[in-house]
This record gives C-alpha cells, structure tokens and sequence, in this order.
C-alpha cells in the first residue's frame, strides 16, 4: 500500500514540477522573482488554510516551533535562488541544474536525521548526478548562463535541507505544514523584495491575464499540490529513498522545452538524460 501510495504522488509531483517550470519563467516577464514568489507562497498557503480548514472543522493553527521557522527560511532561500536562476536559464536547463538535489540531500539526511540509506539509493543518486553533469557541462558550452546554472545549484542545497525539514516535521498534519510554510515563507519573500528592490518590486508587476494564469498556475499546481506532494513522499519512504526517482522531471521538462519553446536537445544531453534515466532504475531496484 505504501508503494502504491509513493507512486500516485510520484505521478502528481513529476508532471506538476515539470509545468511550473514553464508557469514560472512566463510568469517572470510580468514581475521581479521576488515579488512572484512572495505572491506564490502566498496564495498557496491560503487554498492549503482554506483546505486544511474545510477537512478539519473549521479549525486551523500555526505550529510555532524551530523547525518550521528553518523549514520556512530554507523553501524561501531555494525559491528565491530558483527563480533568479530561472530568468537566465531555459525551464530545460533550470530542472537539470536544480536536481544535483539529491546528491545534497542523501549525506544531509544522514548527518540530520541520521536515515541509513539503501546502497542503490547512494548509486542511482551518483550515477543520476553524473547524468545532470553531462547535461550541464554540454548546455554551458552551448551558451546557457554559467551565473543561472550557479544560483539553481545552490538552490538544490537549500531544497535538500527544506526536504530534511519535511521529514523531521512528519508527525505534524501535512495540510498544517505546509500552509504554514507558504504563509511564513510568503512573509520571508516580501522582506527580502523590500530590502532589494524597495516598494518598486510590488509596484512594477504588470497584473495582464498571461501573469494572472500563470501565477494561479505556480501558486496551485506548482505551490500548494507540487509541495504537499512532495512532503506527502518523503514521509511515505524517506528522504534518500524518494530523491533518486525525482529525476523524472528534467527529463520530462526537456521534453516539454521541445514541445513549447522549440528548445532541441543536444546529442550529450541526450546522452545525460539517459544516464539519468539509468540513475532512476538502479535507485527502485
């Protein structure tokens, strides 16, 4: 029953990272990466409230604790270098960089929360990795932005540790979690934006119908369905166990880059994509 489970939210996750990779970088035309963001989280933690209410009564709370003040700040690090990292980089390019994660979270979730992962999952992981480096190490040749490739990897780490964050926060309702993360995160978002951009980040977001869809889209399917999901997965088998199978998604947003914006991949991301692939059959063994 628990694999049955990790493969319906598996399915859910794969094809709701890919499309917010898209919801993301058209959103980003109308509005800076913060000032997005915030409103994201925002909106996201208020339909997870509004569900968590509806499921319970009525009734809502706050979990005030150290390790959902950390979980908040780390989502918030990683979105914020994700999106920077997103307006110079292909949604393609942004999802492989962004998922050396599990190479971060495998010895983190060791030294944390001390999981013992299984020997296929470190060498699906590592074998996985090397297929992201392929990838990498062609596209940056082709002319993809070495300073975007930079801030979506440091985001992976700030993924990683969010994710462990997960984990400790298991016993906790996952409605409960989440929303808070998003409305503390929210809040995070917003300081930052001030302290960058002053009030003009708010200011400047051009509220045309093409931001408003593809802000209700990252909000919804990429914010409050794409994050409860994933909390939902590593606490159904772990952290070192769920990470090696999310490599799924580059490789379906590779394909979307194709379909959408015409972006072919190159024979060594090919190559790359395919050791990916090898990655995820030796982690489910």
């Amino acid at each position: 029953m628990r694999r049955g489970a990790f493969i319906g939210y598996l399915s859910i996750y794969v094809v709701s990272a890919s499309l917010n990779y898209f919801f993301v970088k058209f959103g980003l035309r109308y509005a800076t990466p913060l000032s997005y963001m915030a409103i994201r989280y925002l909106l996201a933690g208020i339909a997870l409230a509004i569900t968590s209410s509806i499921m319970n009564g009525g009734k809502y709370y706050f979990v005030f604790n150290r390790d959902l003040l950390l979980l908040s700040l780390f989502s918030s690090l990683s979105t914020a270098l994700w999106a920077y990292g997103l307006v110079l980089v292909d949604p393609g390019s942004s999802a492989v960089f962004g998922y050396t994660m599990p190479l971060f979270a495998i010895p983190l979730s060791m030294v944390l929360i001390h999981e013992k992962p299984r020997t296929l999952n470190v060498v699906g992981a590592l074998i996985g990795f090397v297929g992201v480096s392929i990838y990498g190490i062609s596209s940056i040749m082709e002319g993809v932005s070495l300073v975007g490739a930079i801030l979506t990897v440091v985001n992976a780490v700030f993924w990683a540790l969010y994710s462990i964050y997960f984990r400790k926060l298991g016993n906790y309702d996952g409605l409960i979690v989440v929303s808070n993360m998003f409305i503390l995160g929210a809040v995070l978002l917003a300081l930052m934006d001030l302290a960058i951009n002053g009030f003009a980040g708010m200011l400047h977001i051009m509220w045309t119908i093409a931001f408003i869809e593809n802000l209700l889209g990252t909000s919804v399917i990429g914010g409050a369905v794409l994050f409860l999901v994933w909390y939902l997965m590593v606490n159904t088998i772990g952290v070192s166990n769920a990470t090696p199978y999310i490599f799924t998604v580059p490789a379906l947003t590779m394909a979307l880059n194709y379909l959408i914006l015409g972006i072919k991949p190159t024979p060594p991301e090919l190559v790359g994509s395919a050791v990916m692939f090898l990655g995820i059959y030796l982690a489910s063994i």
